[in-house]
């Protein structure tokens, strides 16, 4: 579910005269960070089981009032009473939480009832959000909205197939007929587990998050665990959402030079480690007012907003250029038929006088050359570079972030450092590869016997798709979509 989630599940057994509710809530590492925070009191940097115990009681009564029950439309009353709290082995050396609790509700006599009930706990989380309704002692239950069937084993195994989409179930509602169930609905109703009995947890792991919880740093482990964060960084710049078309379409429109692009993967670098610090910073100390996850899509919106705004920008500066250089399309379109009686070609060079450009030469057929003189960009900002390398680097990769908090964690503050910097250049390499495999095109390009008005059109085209990108980046953010 990631390293954000923070997942729920909740098991209704409808009975004869009472709703029994087993509510179970799965947080992963990032949100377990706060949560341990919020539990060590005495802030010595471990939690005791005083603490712990405590923390559960109060969590209990809050996480109750987040629950809601009706019974033909009318509140009842929950009962809640604390099971477990488990800490269980995450990624990057952190923990996760499995919290259990139970809760009851007494039935007025009669019947058959209406149930509803709701979830309204952790709403602005991501994560698997479980509920099942089951026939208890002396009932049975029909028209419900939600199945009997568990798919996760109470949040201790996670289907792994990836075209599974994670139930977002937060409300539920059946109808419950007392008397009719009996003893053999009591048989065959499943068991509520005891999740704390489990010491496994489902959040992803790799060989950069675990890096960091290594138990002995030696000079080749150290060098081994770096060389691992360069290699996931570089295969982290090639999956979606992480600049490489917007660094193509840019400087292949420009006169870009491979200083140029080496700049652009500088500042992506530092970016994207600022980038995991700050992100780290906010979850350590303002996870309660600011969701660390929902920060992303406004960062994405935010990039987006910035690239259509250089798009736009380079565009105009462009379509302007080109139509000083170009202010009439007659030119070089008409025909050269020339008659001499000494018989022999003669070479005419039709060019425009511009400050700046690229001419290229081809051939009517009719023994005339004709040279047309294409529009450069505008000179290449750094400034521009900068606001591009900034976009390519500012969403941190969730692992990055995982392996900061293990390092706080573990106090390894300087390996952790060094792991995430590791990580960033990796994906600054391959951003300043593309942007060198770019550059270098575009001069091979430009040597080419091709159509000079094709080629003339190239820059006002890749304006024209770095808008294109930053238009999709915030449709995307806005829409909720993955990057």
């Amino acid at each position: 579910m990631g390293n954000f989630s923070i997942s729920h599940y909740t098991r209704i057994e409808a009975r004869r005269d009472t709703v029994a509710i087993r509510y179970l809530l799965d947080f992963a590492e990032i949100p377990t960070v706060s949560e341990k925070s919020a539990m060590d009191t005495d802030r010595n940097g471990s939690v005791s089981e005083a603490e712990r115990m405590a923390y559960l009681q109060a969590k209990a009564v809050t996480l109750r009032d987040g629950l809601s029950l009706t019974v033909d439309d009318r509140p009842v009353m929950l009962e809640v009473q604390p099971v477990s709290l488990a800490f269980r082995p995450g990624a990057g050396g952190l923990d996760t939480i499995l919290l259990a609790l139970d809760l009851t509700a007494a039935l007025p006599g009669g019947g058959p009832y209406r149930i509803a009930y709701r979830d309204g706990n952790f709403t602005e989380r991501t994560g698997w959000k479980e509920i099942v309704a089951v026939a208890g002692t002396g009932a049975t239950i029909s028209q419900a909205s939600v199945p009997a069937a568990d798919r996760s084993q109470a949040l201790t195994a996670y289907p792994t197939d990836a075209s599974i989409a994670p139930p977002q179930e937060t409300e539920a509602a059946f109808t419950l007929t007392p008397g009719s169930g009996g003893w053999l609905s009591a048989l065959t109703a499943p068991r509520a587990t005891n999740p704390a009995a489990s010491g496994t947890t489902n959040t992803p792991k790799d060989a950069f998050t675990q890096a960091i919880a290594v138990e002995k740093l030696t000079p080749g482990i150290l060098l081994l665990s770096l060389g691992l964060a360069f290699v996931f960084g570089a295969f982290h710049a090639l999956s979606p959402g992480h600049g490489k078309a917007m660094v193509a379409a840019y400087l292949v429109g420009a006169r870009g030079t491979a200083r140029h692009a080496v700049f652009l993967g500088a500042v992506v670098t530092i970016t994207h480690t600022i980038g995991v610090f700050a992100l780290g910073i906010v979850t350590l100390i303002a996870a309660q007012y600011v969701v660390p996850e929902r920060l992303y899509p406004i960062l994405s919106a935010l990039s987006g907003i910035a690239i259509v705004g250089i798009g736009l920008t380079l565009m105009r500066q462009r379509l302007l250029a080109r139509m000083r250089s170009h202010p009439h399309d007659h030119a070089h379109e008409h025909s050269h038929t020339h008659e001499h009686d000494h018989h022999h070609d003669h070479d005419h060079a039709h060019g425009h006088d511009h400050a700046h450009g690229s001419v290229y030469y081809h051939d009517h057929g009719d023994g005339h050359v004709h040279s047309h003189h294409v529009p450069d960009d505008m000179p290449l900002s750094f400034k521009t570079l900068l606001i591009l390398g900034i976009t390519g680097g500012a969403l941190p990769c969730p692992s990055a972030l995982v392996v900061m908090l293990g390092a706080i964690s573990l106090h390894r503050v300087a390996f952790g450092l060094a792991l995430i910097s590791a990580f960033s250049l990796g994906l600054a390499v391959v951003l300043t590869a593309i942007g060198l495999l770019v550059v270098y095109a575009r001069g091979f390009l430009e040597r080419l016997p091709i159509n000079g008005r094709l080629v003339s059109r190239l820059p006002v085209v890749s304006a024209a798709l770095v808008t294109l990108i930053g238009l999709v980046l915030v449709v995307r953010a806005v829409s909720g979509g993955s990057f």
